[in-house]
């Protein structure tokens, strides 16, 4: 079953890939792996729930770009659907390239594809 994301935020800092606890049952998935808790930037000790292990995923923009991904799970206020790590930028295969309304992701130097446009 397909299942859209939306309001996915690139840290590029960051160092895991984190969904909030309210999005994970939206789209009904479960954590599948305990780990250890994080640190935010601050130094907080963030309690996590657990890891969603070897998740697929498909860019809706790139369909022919999938991989898999592990996804720390914490109960916080969800105010993005996930972020994306540095790690994720980096088997993705291309660059971010960002102006103030778009950004676009050349894909093994290929054309670019725009991702998102404010209208």
């Amino acid at each position: 079953m397909t299942k859209f994301l939306h309001n996915c935020l690139l840290d590029t800092g960051a160092n895991h890939n984190l969904m909030p606890k309210a999005v994970m049952e939206e789209l009904g998935l479960d954590i599948t792996k305990p780990y250890h808790d994080l640190f935010s930037f601050d130094s907080r000790k963030v309690k996590c729930l657990g890891l969603i292990k070897d998740l697929a995923i498909t860019l809706t923009q790139l369909p022919m770009k999938s991989m898999m991904m592990d996804i720390v799970v914490e109960d916080v206020p969800s105010k993005f659907g996930m972020l994306l790590s540095r790690g994720w930028n980096k088997r993705l295969g291309g660059t971010l390239q960002n102006d103030l309304s778009y950004s676009t992701v050349p894909i093994f130097g290929g054309e670019r594809k725009r991702l998102y446009r404010e209208a």
